[in-house]
């Protein structure tokens, strides 16, 4: 498999804290974890590791961030043909802290300077291709070199991304994945997850707008929601015990496009989507909570059975389906699988 993933490029690091620091105060830490981030990044590392032949495409700055991004994407062995280093400006840096009572985070994101891609010269061909939506020029061109590529974009907030430009390519890639927030923007709809018609309702906004792609929308600790012989429905999380959910939605991208290449079905590449995503939740920061391809393989067969059977697309009774022709009533998603812990909290895809 030949993949390229386009997009913005940061610094991370990632501090762990027991609590959230008070103003005017010190607090002595004896941990951190320091490695390249951002959404198209993280997609290109999971792919990496996945066995895919990866290729990166993104600007640097010229700075030490810079440079050790560099070196540890040249490490990794993902091709850095196209990823240029702008000599006037710096690298963008996130500091991640992660409240670990609580799990939740707060990223302080440096970003002194928009910095775009000068060159559009792609010399490969490549049969997946993922975008952040940061890069708007490269990701049509890529796109138009290469029209039976496996194409997504991840849509969300956080990135930066012109929103303009975010939807001007959702037009051109064959699978989208929203992130619940960014579709209550695009759709001025609210979703209630006690109410899954509110949950309809936005997907198919969404499917107006977007009538060629294939849409799916993440739904944080609900799971992800999707269409299947025009019924919709939400593939439910795995329950873990959530540490630090940083990064799980660029997780899920990748893990979803490495399961479409194999030609799973949308069900069953949802699902193989959704348990990379939790297992990521488990370990602080990205790139080292990436799972092994052979852990989400174990996960996934000692619950459903053999991945790489070749099965007929059919209905999970596991799944819980929102009927377009009928008004549901609010339900519960239930837990995809037990836990090989007790939980204490849910997986999550943002």
């Amino acid at each position: 498999m030949n993949a390229i993933s386009v997009g913005k490029i940061a610094y991370d690091i990632t501090i762990p804290v027991d609590s959230y620091p008070e103003e005017n105060s010190k607090i002595l830490l004896k941990e951190r974890m320091e490695y390249s981030g951002g959404p198209a990044c993280n997609v290109a590392l999971l792919l990496n590791k996945w066995n895919c032949e990866t290729y990166f495409s993104g600007v640097i700055g010229y700075d030490d961030y810079g440079t050790a991004i560099k070196k540890e994407l040249e490490d990794e062995n993902i091709h850095t043909n196209y990823l240029e280093t702008n000599y006037e400006k710096k690298t963008t840096t996130n500091i991640i802290l992660v409240n670990k009572s609580s799990t939740t985070r707060t990223i302080l994101a440096v970003e002194p300077e928009v910095n775009h891609i000068k060159k559009n010269d792609y010399q490969e061909n490549f049969e997946i291709i993922y975008s952040d939506g940061y890069e708007y020029s490269a990701t049509t061109a890529l796109l138009n070199q290469n029209p039976t590529s496996i194409s997504l974009l991840g849509a969300s907030l956080n990135n930066g991304s012109d929103e303009k430009e975010i939807l001007a390519l959702a037009k051109s890639v064959k699978y989208i994945t929203f992130s619940i927030d960014f579709a209550e923007k695009q759709t001025k709809l609210k979703a209630d997850f006690n109410n899954p018609q509110t949950l309809l309702n936005i997907y198919k906004e969404l499917k107006t707008k977007f009538p060629n792609a294939n849409i799916i929308v993440t739904l944080k600790n609900m799971g992800a929601m999707y269409q299947i012989n025009n019924e919709v429905k939400v593939m439910p999380t795995i329950s873990v015990t959530e540490v630090d959910r940083t990064g799980s939605g660029d997780i899920f991208d990748g893990a979803l496009l490495y399961s479409l290449w194999k030609k799973y079905d949308i069900e069953k590449a949802l699902r193989v989507a959704n348990i990379a995503a939790g297992l990521s939740t488990t370990k602080y920061g990205v790139k080292n909570s990436i799972p092994l391809l052979s852990e989400v393989i174990n996960y996934y067969e000692q619950r459903f059975g053999p991945l790489e059977e070749v099965t007929q697309t059919t209905e999970n009774p596991q799944n819980s389906p929102i009927d377009a022709n009928q008004n549901p009533a609010p339900q519960t998603v239930p837990s995809e699988a037990p836990a090989p812990t007790e939980p204490n909290q849910t997986g999550q895809n943002s």
